[in-house]
């Protein structure tokens, strides 16, 4: 598409779901169509943008009757001058990038103009871009990559005369080498810019560098200004500390007032049900009142505290026996014991062990002293050999001092003298060793009944069938020796 005519517009139209009516339409997309001229565009009244770049253009025109045009993007064309834009007195982002225009010009009728992006072009001085301050409200100036090296005082002076001037983009110019110390001048000179290629300018950094500019322009001394900087710094140092400090100051302020009006608000409650200890105040089984910390409540104190003289203090007899625990501050709640649990407390502990509890006044030496019964083995695993001689040692000499203490073996359980722990020791073991017995005899045999197991039949079809045709291996019988095996592969081979 070359030429920019009614019925490529209406085709462009339906292609990005437009609107048919062309007066209906606020933008219109005609970028990178590579059409040579603008025309035929009067009918489109509505715009208020358009997307021109990426295209031959080589002039601005046919632009008349777009007079609530908003945005406008020329960049990447050929054009080499601004002109024609006497009707877009509305106009607020003008993009011109990336062309062949030697001169800011035809701008100054646009009075709410605020973006101005004329980078990559043929700007070469000050008087190029001088015109620039005849546009009152512009914001935004991006005039690098261009060609611009001319005296630093005079471009400093156009933008310095830009006073609403709040981004400039001048990088890529030789005349910003020229600029002794680049950035500190241009922000103290430009007293509103806020933004300076692609840095932000920050409160802190403002007041260093207007400190810095107003020593330099007072004194002309680069020692002098760097001296007012660095003055300037220690102030914005000591204002932030000082702003801590009083941030600090005023959230401890904030803490103690709460805390007060929560003392105040608990004392209201005491007082309001009769002088009843706070629910913070928790009892314990020995009718001690602890706190929230774990501290144990002196009642008198709070007797003292709440202001009853010699009346003692009301404490729910229902909070008094409920068991609490101390630390927490949580309620003590019973679980009934699971039988897989009973069972293995009472093998280890005996019967009535249910009331056993270690209390925090055990010492460990007593815990020592107790000869408790060895702790049943874990994970469920089988004693080896040497465990299994050392029980049959065991219970062997157990036979024997019974047998030397206690008369016949046959009439042990009838035996009124022999030690009850040592008769349920012998038994225990006995027991034991008959199942220990009885699980390698269970092991054997299950061994030799994977030993009988025949081999797996040989599998049919390719080599191993004409394997099965040899005389050594015959059909039906049994699989030869590793030598035979070997010969026969060999032949077939």
């Amino acid at each position: 598409m070359s030429e920019m005519n009614a019925e490529t517009l209406k085709e462009l139209i339906k292609k990005d779901k437009l609107y048919i009516t062309p007066e209906l339409n606020d933008k219109l997309y005609l970028h990178y169509k590579g059409f040579r001229k603008i025309e035929n565009l009067e009918a489109y009244t509505g715009l208020r943008v358009l997307w021109l770049e990426g295209n031959g253009l080589d002039k601005i025109e046919g632009l008349d009757n777009q007079k609530e045009m908003r945005t406008l993007y020329l960049q990447e064309n050929i054009i080499n001058k601004i002109e024609n834009l006497d009707a877009l007195v509305n106009l607020d982002t003008l993009n011109i990038s990336k062309n062949f225009i030697a001169k800011i010009e035809n701008l100054s009728h646009m009075k709410l103009l605020k973006t101005l992006i004329i980078s990559n072009n043929n700007l070469a001085d000050a008087a190029s871009i001088e015109h620039v301050v005849d546009i009152p409200g512009l914001h935004a100036l991006d005039i690098q990559s261009n060609k611009i090296d001319d005296d630093p005082e005079k471009i400093l002076s156009v933008l310095e005369r830009c006073k609403e001037l709040r981004v400039v983009y001048l990088k890529g110019n030789d005349v910003v080498k020229k600029i002794s110390h680049y950035r500190k001048t241009i922000v103290s000179r430009c007293k509103n810019l806020r933004y300076l290629d692609d840095r932000p300018v920050f409160d802190d950094e403002r007041r260093r560098c207007d400190a810095w500019g107003a020593a330099y322009a007072e004194t002309g001394s680069i020692e002098k200004a760097q001296e007012a900087e660095r003055e300037a710094i220690a102030a914005i140092r000591q204002e932030k500390k000082d702003r801590e400090e009083r941030a600090f100051l005023q959230f401890e302020e904030m803490v103690r007032e709460g805390q007060r009006i929560k003392k105040e608000k608990e004392e209201a409650e005491r007082l309001a049900n009769g002088g009843v200890l706070p629910d913070k105040a928790i009892m314990s089984t020995d009718h001690k009142v602890f706190g929230r910390d774990g501290a144990v409540i002196d009642e008198k104190k709070v007797e003292q505290d709440l202001g009853l003289g010699s009346h003692l203090v009301q404490v729910d007899k229902s909070r008094r026996e409920e068991r609490v625990n101390p630390f927490s501050g949580e309620k003590i709640v019973d679980v009934k014991e699971s039988k897989l649990v009973s069972d293995a407390r009472e093998a280890r502990w005996g019967p009535g062990s249910e009331n056993r509890v270690l209390s925090s006044n055990v010492a460990l030496e007593d815990l020592e002293k107790e000869k408790l019964p060895p702790p049943p083995n874990s994970g469920g695993e089988i004693w080896n050999e040497e465990d299994f001689s050392a029980e049959a040692k065991k219970e062997k000499e157990l036979e024997e001092y019974y047998a030397n203490n206690a008369g016949d073996k046959a009439n042990w359980e009838k035996d009124e003298g022999l030690d009850a722990g040592l008769k349920a020791e012998l038994k225990r073991l006995q027991d034991k060793t008959e199942a220990l017995r009885m699980k390698a005899i269970s092991e054997n045999e299950a061994r030799k009944k994977l030993e009988e197991v025949p081999p797996p039949p040989p599998p049919s079809g390719g080599i191993m069938s004409r394997i099965g045709e040899n005389k050594n291996l015959g059909i039906g019988g049994s699989w030869p020796k590793k030598e035979a095996a070997k010969t026969d592969f060999e032949e077939l081979d």
